[in-house]
């Protein structure tokens, strides 16, 4: 039943589509965009509610790896995955009104989350869902982590991202704001509080340094603290002429606010613009929105002003040589080319670390949960649980920064085993694991498919007033261009799809996937 279904893990001898293997989330994707098409957009809402909960979220931030894998991109352009998942989800927003999620017979069994961003939030859905008693311990006043103090509103409003945790609490999930972990509680008293498992899920909040002279200067405020005081709404001290270092999408997201700030923008980043990991999309938004690119420049030192404060940044003109362990040439620099660029504020934006502080007793030096080799907490990757066995921890603070959508398939990843772990304390993982994508299935050649033009996300303010507001910037698509899009879809099986063509000859659309 459904309790099976919200606790699967992809198997290698289920029929996976290409881009069902590649979702972190591991959603059932042709299942959903198939009742898309036929109009039914509730139990599609319901599909995607099987294995995440924040789908309004991820309609509107997840990169969308899925679409990287679509077998639509060999004959046109990939089917418009995320596009489909946002539109349903703001249907059932804007709809007035819930869909009722079934909850498992209550259990008693207190579990305790702590960190209530992406991870955490899946997690308590989750456990909730099984019939368990869910608490969020979180250190900030609000929940959602870094959807609500990294994400900025013209990516992720705040009133979309309220209604989607509300419909999770209203499951009911308890919640402590203001707590800190570590600080006014430990794991030792959650015990005696009754608590049966713990889930941490506290992110990675620390900043990684330049590494070069004057970084500590009045002035340089790095990407995640100053997006977090956006996101608390406390004044961030940035100026009127911004260097942003870095070239992710949170360097991105920096030099976006600053231009709805008021600020005349320019990103610096050591490489050339194709190797920028942000995506695509949003390094054309930030250009129309007016954000300037200075490439092959790598910071060597913060100049100070004669009051002390940034004056301005010191780089280094770099070449790129050859590839390095990430398969990017590496950059290297050309002697002597030192130059001096002129700005108020400085933010570096080169990567965030994960803070192991709160897991230290009493400033003691041994942490039973640490991983040996890595600055990140020590989980099984199939069961998410660490070396104390009640205990268990995923998203960032496992994996180092990583996706959204890959924090919320940690977190019903760790639900199941702590679901599992309250039983027996047995956690069974099949030992066919889906983990990797299946070679055989990604095949390019695509008999009877015609070209049907991918439907475009529709931007929802012109670019003169988008800069002066944090108004959200993508919109949704119409009910006909998303049941249209979910056409394209060629709904997959592991090497079976349906063609275009015999499609059209059908007329209609059969309910069956090969």
């Amino acid at each position: 039943g459904i309790t099976d279904r919200i606790q699967h893990l992809n198997e290698t001898t289920d029929c996976l589509a290409p881009c069902r293997q590649k979702c972190p989330g591991s959603i059932n994707i042709p299942k959903y965009i198939e009742y898309i098409s036929q109009g039914d957009f509730a139990n599609a809402v319901l599909t995607i509610k099987e294995r995440i909960p924040l789908l309004l979220v991820c309609g509107r931030v997840c990169p969308r790896p899925c679409e990287t894998m679509c077998r639509r991109q060999h004959v046109d352009e990939p089917v418009a995955i995320n596009m489909l998942k946002r539109f349903v989800a703001d249907w059932e927003m804007n709809s007035g009104t819930r869909l009722p999620i079934p909850c498992s017979p209550d259990t008693g069994n207190k579990v305790a989350i702590i960190g209530g961003g992406p991870a955490g939030l899946t997690c308590a859905y989750f456990l909730r869902r099984l019939g368990h008693k869910p608490t969020i311990i979180e250190s900030l006043p609000e929940l959602g982590g870094q959807l609500r103090y990294g994400i900025p509103e013209y990516r992720l409003p705040k009133q979309v991202l309220d209604w989607e945790i509300q419909g999770i609490l209203d499951l009911g999930v308890d919640v402590q704001t203001n707590v800190k972990f570590g600080r006014d509680l430990d794991i030792e008293e959650l015990g005696r509080k009754g608590f049966k498992a713990v889930f941490l899920s506290f992110g990675a909040w620390d900043s990684r340094e330049m590494g070069i002279e004057g970084e500590d200067l009045p002035g340089v405020i790095n990407g995640t603290e100053m997006l977090t005081k956006v996101g608390l709404g406390v004044g961030t001290g940035v100026g009127k002429k911004v260097v942003v270092v870095g070239g992710g999408n949170t360097a991105i997201d920096t030099a976006r606010t600053s231009v709805r700030n008021g600020a005349d923008v320019t990103m610096m980043y050591r490489r050339t613009e194709k190797e920028m990991p942000a995506h695509d999309d949003e390094i054309k938004d930030a250009r129309d929105e007016g954000v300037k690119f200075l490439f092959l420049a790598a910071p060597t030192r913060v100049v100070a002003g004669e009051n002390g404060h940034v004056a301005g940044i010191e780089y280094i003109t770099m070449q790129l040589g050859e590839p390095d362990a990430s398969g990017r040439r590496r950059p290297e620099p050309v002697p002597g080319s030192e130059t001096i660029f002129e700005c108020d504020t400085i933010i570096p934006a080169i990567g965030q670390i994960i803070d192991l502080d709160c897991l230290y007793e009493n400033g003691g030096t041994e942490c039973p949960l640490k991983h040996p080799k890595y600055r990140a907490i020590a989980a099984e990757p199939a069961t998410l649980q660490t070396p104390i066995p009640n205990v268990f921890a995923g998203g960032d603070v496992v994996t180092g920064p990583n996706l959204v959508i890959s924090a919320i398939g940690q977190g019903r990843k760790a639900a199941r085993s702590i679901n599992k772990f309250l039983a027996t304390h047995e956690i069974d993982v099949p030992d066919n694991l889906q983990t990797t994508m299946m070679e055989y299935t990604l095949f390019k050649d695509l008999d009877g498919c015609t070209d049907k033009p991918r439907s475009q996300q529709p931007h929802l303010c012109s670019l003169e007033n988008r800069t002066q507001c944090f108004d959200e910037v993508e919109g949704t698509l119409t009910a006909d261009q998303a049941q249209f899009e979910a056409c394209r879809c060629l709904r997959c099986g592991l090497t079976c799809y349906t063609s275009d063509e015999d499609r059209d000859n059908a007329g209609v659309l059969a309910s069956t996937q090969g």
